[in-house]
């Protein structure tokens, strides 16, 4: 241990999960909790363990509840307290042997030394790393330390939780700068994406892309808008978000409809009226459902005149129901500029996916006030709702190697698929009764099969309480900013737990710092975080009240 700090010694205590550490004079002002620190074993074989400080507790003889020296204190005397037993006792969480942080079987002795863990250290020097890997930020208080998170552990999805202002889409725009460069074997290679951008955070990539500013493995970015959108005005570059209809089965687009609608009573009869429905008019050789959706003639003649010959099998309100619910699908649609006449004008679709798959794209729905100006959250989830299920779909496809590639591989496909604003289109409805049920439905699915079909989840959200707790059960790992009191509980709960030492502090952690547990990380153990500086800065969300206030003195 030459050139090492020796800080402490081991107290007795010690089990194979915690241990008592008595600090030296000199250390008593320097170790801070959260710090790393070594303990070198003296018996058996002699093995150096990680540890992490997760208590700190002074002690001084002549301040304890109800001493001799309680009057003297109550009437204002001086205490000779250079003379009384003074020690700091720093309770250690065992994290495991180095150098591969292998668990720990036998406790550390009283007389242990312990050190001080050097900025130099290589924390996980010996640790295996499958396949490729990105460095992630540093580990709070070691500058030089980065965190290496494994790629491979991305199908099991990702949960990025905090409050307003505590940096959550600050940190998954930092991961997505990851994600988009990764060294393999010499190579820059980047994951492909879809975000669900709800305020425009990520639209930053987009414009530093299209400017030549953003050094990234991406061949192209597209940022979807909304057709009525100011951002069709003002950015020419932007493509204007258009559904297919003829991309669903008929049990699909039924229960898509009835869920927009949202009817209260009889909806799984209108649901199965409405498949019928689509049945019939396909087998009468209507074929195109978005003409038939378009034109006005063909919706009243073939839609709603076809539901009037179900009068002898449905009751007349499941058919007066189901009619509602074509009607506002169909105004709303219109209203919102998303429908189309013929199949080959669909901006969002399986050749989409096919293409920013296959060419390690990113595709952005601009969900923000700009690039969905006017559109109302209950759309907004329809369209979620739309992507969600054309992914799963292809992704299916892509694992049963139904689509090959260019280069006539049948291999499997990887893509993330970010969603701000998770509380929305996968509600947890016992608390947060809003969103869409086949969003929420597929993005279960997803949550439970990604592993398989290759697509991950990156949910962002400022109330993991409101999101559906079995997609939030699904996610293997977190990046926890600051916290409200409220999800404390719950947050630590879906995580598998936390050391109480890092729990406590999820409701106050500072701005750009969070908590990584899980997957993708190369040790058991979650790590406290600090994220960098972004390649490319934010400019969503900033604030300029002080310039505006003194614009009146200039």
């Amino acid at each position: 241990m030459s050139g090492r700090s020796r800080v402490g010694v081991i107290l007795s205590g010690a089990s194979t999960r915690v241990a008592p550490c008595q600090l030296l004079k000199e250390a008593e002002n320097k170790i801070r909790e959260g710090m790393f620190l070594l303990i070198e074993t003296k018996s058996g074989a002699r093995r150096e363990i990680l540890a992490r400080v997760s208590n700190i507790i002074s002690f001084n003889e002549f301040y304890e509840i109800g001493d001799i020296w309680s009057e003297a204190r109550r009437v204002g005397q001086k205490i000779p307290e250079s003379i009384a037993r003074r020690y700091v006792i720093c309770e250690l969480e065992i994290l495991g042997y180095l150098p591969d942080i292998s668990e720990v079987t036998i406790p550390p002795s009283p007389g242990d030394d312990v050190f001080l863990l050097s900025e130099s250290k290589e924390f996980f020097s010996a640790v295996k790393k499958q396949g490729f890997s990105i460095d992630f930020g540093t580990i709070y208080g070691y500058g030089r330390t980065p965190i290496p998170l494994t790629i491979e552990a991305l199908p099991m999805h990702v949960a990025v939780l905090g409050v307003t202002g505590s940096g959550k889409s600050y940190t998954t725009g930092y991961l997505l700068e990851k994600l988009s460069s990764i060294d393999a074997n010499g190579y820059k290679v980047s994951v492909p994406g879809f975000i669900i951008d709800a305020n425009g955070d990520y639209l930053d990539y987009y414009f530093a892309f299209h400017k030549n500013e953003f050094d990234t493995s991406y061949n192209w970015i597209y940022r979807f808008v909304f057709p009525h959108s100011h951002a069709v005005i003002n950015d020419s570059n932007t493509t204007s978000i258009k559904i297919d209809l003829n991309l669903f089965n008929f049990r699909e687009l039924a229960e898509l409809i009835m869920d927009y609608y949202k009817t209260l009573t009889g909806s799984e009869l209108a649901v199965s009226l409405l498949e019928e429905l689509f049945r019939s008019v396909y087998n009468k050789g209507y074929e195109n459902l978005n003409y038939i959706f378009k034109d006005d003639e063909m919706f009243e003649s073939v839609v709603l005149g076809t539901l009037d010959e179900f009068k002898q099998s449905y009751h007349h309100q499941t058919i007066s129901a189901a009619k509602r619910a074509v009607k506002i699908f169909r105004v709303d649609l219109e209203k919102t500029g998303v429908l189309i006449a013929r199949s080959d004008e669909s901006t969002i679709n399986f050749e989409l996916i096919d293409k920013v798959t296959e060419d390690h794209e990113l595709a952005i729905l601009d969900f923000s006030v700009d690039g969905a100006t006017g559109v109302s959250l209950k759309m907004k989830q329809l369209i979620v709702a739309y992507l969600t299920i054309l992914l799963y779909k292809r992704f299916v496809d892509y694992k049963m190697g139904r689509r090959p590639t260019k280069d006539g591989y049948n291999d499997a496909r990887y893509a993330i698929f970010v969603i701000e604003e998770a509380q929305y289109y996968c509600p947890n409805l016992a608390n947060y009764p809003v969103g869409s049920s086949v969003a929420r439905e597929y993005l279960s699915l997803i949550a439970t099969q990604g592993r398989k079909f290759g697509l991950s989840l990156i949910l962002v959200t400022q109330r993991p309480i409101f999101v559906d707790p079995i997609v939030m059960s699904m996610i293997n790992t977190y990046f926890i900013h600051r916290i409200s009191p409220e999800d404390l509980h719950y947050v630590k709960r879906v995580t598998g737990g936390l050391p109480e030492s890092l729990a406590r502090r999820l409701t106050s952690l500072e701005t750009g710092v969070l908590v990584i547990n899980g997957q993708m990380l190369p040790v058991q153990f979650p790590l406290l975080v600090k994220v960098p500086k972004r390649k490319v800065p934010p400019t969503v969300g900033k604030t300029l009240v002080s310039k505006y206030l003194g614009r009146r003195y200039i």
